[in-house]
């Protein structure tokens, strides 16, 4: 399992379409949430008279638009998660672990942190997730980082936390899911976007 960094933005509402929507080449496949900063959050793409897209960014997006101060020009994170093709397909819930484990490592949202930012992990193919993360607690108050510096974080430490006693399937070092055989230069190295 390698995190691949990706671009982050401004506009929440439009990754979400991309997440949920077919993708670039019809190959998106079951979008569905497997997790979230909610524990039972509705899924748009599931329980679309629950909830839509727009809603959904609506609610991802509250703590940024309570931010006391100015708001960040990027507010939101967005990393896309790959088991390398070595490891066993995983079911929802493993992936549900690897989010949170994310989220936590990366200091989004800490474990027992119910103040911390909103996020959502995405699931539209057999072997890999997207997490989608505001940039602003919802306590109202900055994180204290902002997307480029997250960017720049998501490396070796993020990795550590994952594989220490989380048991969460092995990640592959090296691999950024470009293709077969394909290695990154070191760990956490794909171009940042």
């Amino acid at each position: 399992m390698m995190p691949k960094k990706a671009p982050g933005g401004s506009t929440t509402a439009e990754l979400l379409d991309y997440l949920f929507g077919p993708g670039e080449r019809d190959e998106h496949t079951d979008p569905h949430l497997v997790a979230a900063w909610n524990p039972d959050p509705p899924c748009p793409a599931r329980a679309p008279d629950r909830i839509t897209r727009a809603d959904l960014a609506l609610r991802l997006d509250a703590p940024v638009e309570a931010l006391r101060g100015v708001r960040p020009a990027e507010h939101v994170w967005h990393v896309s998660v790959r088991n390398h093709p070595d490891n066993p397909v995983l079911f929802d819930d493993r992936w549900a672990q690897v989010a949170a484990a994310m989220v936590h490592a990366a200091g989004i949202a800490e474990h027992g942190d119910e103040q911390a930012c909103r996020w959502i992990a995405v699931r539209h193919a057999t072997d890999h997730i997207h997490i989608l993360a505001t940039l602003a607690r919802q306590d109202g108050r900055h994180p204290g980082w902002s997307a480029a510096q997250l960017r720049g974080h998501l490396g070796d430490d993020v990795l550590a936390v994952l594989m220490q006693g989380a048991d969460l399937p092995l990640m592959a070092p090296g691999w950024d899911g470009a293709g077969a055989g394909k290695r990154s230069r070191g760990p956490f190295s794909p171009a940042a976007g």
